[in-house]
């Protein structure tokens, strides 16, 4: 193949990719043909391509003499002039994530001893003072006299960051060649032209955005459509492409999702294909997006080590389940990774010119990665069928054993997603002394259902040592801005992202629950009458490592609770924990005034306090609101009556608040923790008896039950309460609820 330049790219060893696409020249272009539409800052702009030349030809001479140069910056017009200024100067493109911290920036910088970096205006004020800031000028005016570029081969043009999804990230060295070679394969089944407009939404320091939306559109002559950071939404998405006539777009799974849940629309557009990369893509997420958007969705494989492997042919879709077939030039085997025999599946093994040299500064790693016959070894298990469709059955190192067998995480959650309820999904290997490792699912549900249904609906579709075993609702499935799974910030807590008030939090089980919940690392808020105990309590638990704020707020105050709230900010649960009025002691005597209070402060605080959250959880559509109850009634001492009838009419609130709030998205529901060794029955308990009627009868009734083994777990209560809190139950709304009722949710 050769580009507009007359050059061949199928010859790559000494060609650089700036010469490949903008000839020997860069300042000497001329083209005035659109080639970007920048629409990530407040108004759209447009650079020509020889806007991006002159541009680019004046960051070179700026950036000329430096080995390496850093580039920190978002998608825009600027970052496609200095990727491409850098590499005409002769130095390499060192690209870092520009929403990471100015520590994990000069760390970077510092390692490879960078200290020139080009960076977008938000950036560079929060970078080291060491080092040398260039800003991308695009005055047409200051033209270059001359600007030669090098040649290129061998030569490394970019350090890039590998994924690091399954270990600490590496800088992978790829050069000239790779990156030329690359496009040239690339144009053998996927061909763009001029007349095309191309959507990109992956970052362009990634190798999918970079090879395939960047340098392939810039090669070709297509107009670049550079899409807002961060997306407004799906529907916006859309208009966006009909607007720009966007003909190709390049997308990555989460935004392919958004997309086909939009359903059907009769929008026109120029739209001819979507392409998603950077993750795998749910074939039923393929499909839905196809029947939405009338076009082909399809998919490719690749990595920064392997720039792009495989690819569907343009004009021939193939399985939906496949990545298409190798790229002219590329070798592929399917390995036994334990013996090295060819199986299928097996380990996909490459071989090509965009293979890189390996990892910068580590010989080993390089090793492990590419073995002495030039066989890149991905990970990846494979098959491919008849037509030559590559499928991708499974990574090995995220293959979960299950008592001998091999379970493929991503044929689980292909199966997830085909539930009608299930939103997104994620599975893991759990480990196990006895299975060795058990399947655990992490869904997202777009409407509650029981997850036992969740799990059920994959059990009928599996053999049994493929069933999921253990299933958690997450909030949302954290994913890199590529769309792979970040296992580390899903196993950290299943509550991450939450907010969640917490009243009466400051003692007893309030702050058990309050404790659990932070601990799940939900964003937590504990409320009460007892500054000084909140303070403490709050000290404690963001010493643990909770995210703990507190605030003074009685739960008969309705302003007091609002005010909290709303400094606060969004609430996503209630947890309502409304105890007894003031201190237990002698004090509370027999007497009428105290029975109404202890049901005022529980029954009425109740019903105040949910109030006050409930606007905001209507409004956005979801939420839940969790009322503690007990089974009280059934004690000895004088004021059972009024806690009884406080809880008692707690859950007849739960009961008809649910029916109010049916069709808002939100969820109410009462919690029986049963009868728990904490909070006021330790307290009488600890504190023996007084010669307090009342109180000597709880401390005894409590020894009693104690002795009797009467006493539920408290560990368990607030793990429930965590599921509860997950939206384990949601399905559930209005009902009473204890321990035994959320067991089987969580033991599928």
């Amino acid at each position: 193949m050769k580009d507009g330049n007359g050059v061949d790219l199928a010859d790559a060893d000494e060609i650089g990719l700036v010469e490949a696409i903008w000839g020997p020249d860069l300042a000497a272009v001329t083209d005035d043909r659109l080639a970007v539409v920048d629409l990530t800052g407040d108004e759209p702009r447009r650079w020509t391509r020889r806007d991006l030349a002159v541009a680019a030809a004046g960051v070179a001479a700026r950036v000329r003499g430096a080995r390496t140069v850093g580039l920190v910056m978002e998608n825009c017009a600027e970052f496609v002039v200095a990727f491409h200024g850098v590499l005409a100067a002769g130095a390499v493109v060192l690209p870092l994530d520009p929403r990471a911290t100015p520590e994990s920036w000069a760390s970077a910088l510092g390692a490879q001893g960078v200290d020139v970096v080009v960076a977008g205006a938000r950036q560079r004020a929060l970078l080291p003072a060491d080092v040398t800031v260039v800003e991308v000028d695009g005055a047409p005016e200051r033209r270059e006299a001359s600007c030669p570029v090098p040649a290129g081969g061998t030569r490394t043009a970019v350090l890039a960051s590998s994924s690091g999804t399954q270990g600490k990230p590496k800088h992978v060295i790829v050069t000239h060649r790779n990156l030329v070679a690359n496009l040239a394969q690339i144009a053998g089944v996927h061909v763009l032209s001029e007349a095309d407009v191309v959507l990109a939404v992956t970052p362009l320091r990634h190798i999918y955005g970079m090879q395939m939306a960047m340098n392939n559109a810039l090669l070709t002559a297509a107009l670049i459509v550079l899409a807002p950071t961060p997306l407004r939404g799906a529907a916006d998405l859309l208009d966006l492409v009909a607007e720009h006539g966007v003909t190709v777009a390049y997308l990555v799974p989460g935004v392919v999702a958004e997309l086909g849940a939009l359903g059907r629309t009769s929008r026109g557009t120029a739209l001819k294909l979507v392409v998603s990369g950077g993750a795998p893509l749910a074939v039923t997420t393929a499909l839905e997006c196809s029947a939405a958007l009338g076009v082909p969705v399809v998919q490719g494989l690749g990595m920064t080590e392997a720039g792009c492997i495989c690819f569907t042919p343009d004009g021939a879709p193939g399985p939906p389940d496949t990545v298409g077939v190798p790229l002219p030039g590329t070798e592929v085997r399917f390995v036994d990774p334990a013996t090295g025999a060819d199986a299928v599946p097996g380990e996909l093994w490459i071989r090509g010119p965009q293979i890189t040299p390996g990892y910068l500064d580590d010989p080993d790693a390089t090793a492990a990665l590419i073995d002495a016959d030039g066989w890149l070894h991905s990970g990846d298990l494979a098959e491919r069928d008849a037509d030559g469709y590559v499928r991708i059955v499974g990574r090995l190192k995220s293959m979960i054993k299950y008592k001998g067998h091999q379970v493929a995480p991503a044929e689980l959650e292909d199966l997830l997603m085909t539930h009608p309820a299930v939103a997104d999904a994620a599975v893991l290997g759990e480990p196990d002394p006895v299975a060795g490792e058990l399947p655990r699912a992490f869904v997202v549900l777009a409407e509650p259902v029981p997850l036992a249904e969740v799990v059920e609906h994959v059990a009928a579709r599996v053999p049994p040592h493929k069933r999921i075993r253990l299933i958690e609702r997450v909030r949302v499935v954290p994913r890199s801005v590529t769309g792979k799974v970040v296992r580390a910030e899903l196993l950290e807590g299943p509550l991450r992202g939450l907010s969640v008030v917490v009243t009466g939090g400051g003692r007893g089980l309030g702050r058990a629950f309050a404790s659990a919940v932070a601990r799940a690392r939900a964003n937590v808020l504990i409320t009460g009458r007892d500054e000084g105990v909140l303070r403490a309590t709050a000290a404690q638990l963001a010493d643990d490592g909770g995210q703990v704020s507190w605030a003074v707020a009685d739960v008969l105050d309705p302003e007091a609770t609002r005010r909290a709230v709303e400094d606060f900010g969004d609430v996503d649960v209630l947890v309502n924990n409304a105890a007894l009025p003031g201190p237990i002691g002698p004090a509370w005597t027999v007497d009428p005034d105290e029975w109404w209070r202890a049901v005022e402060v529980t029954v009425r605080g109740t019903m105040a306090t949910t109030r006050a959250v409930l606007p905001g959880m209507i409004s956005r559509g979801s939420g839940r609101v969790i009322s503690i109850v007990s089974n009280a009634g059934r004690t000895r001492w004088p004021h059972a009556s009024a806690y009884s009838v406080a809880k008692a009419a707690q859950i007849k609130f739960v009961e008809n608040l649910a029916s109010e709030l049916r069709g808002t998205g939100v969820a109410a529901l009462a919690f029986d923790p049963g009868l728990l060794d904490e909070g006021m029955t330790r307290a009488h308990f600890e504190r023996g008896r007084t010669g307090e009627h009342w109180a000597d009868t709880i401390h005894d009734w409590a020894l009693e039950a104690k002795e009797a083994g009467r006493f539920a777990n408290v560990d368990d209560a607030t793990a429930h309460l965590v599921r509860l809190v997950a939206g384990f139950a949601d399905h559930r709304s209005g009902r009473y609820l204890t321990g035994d009722d959320l067991d089987p949710l969580h033991g599928c």
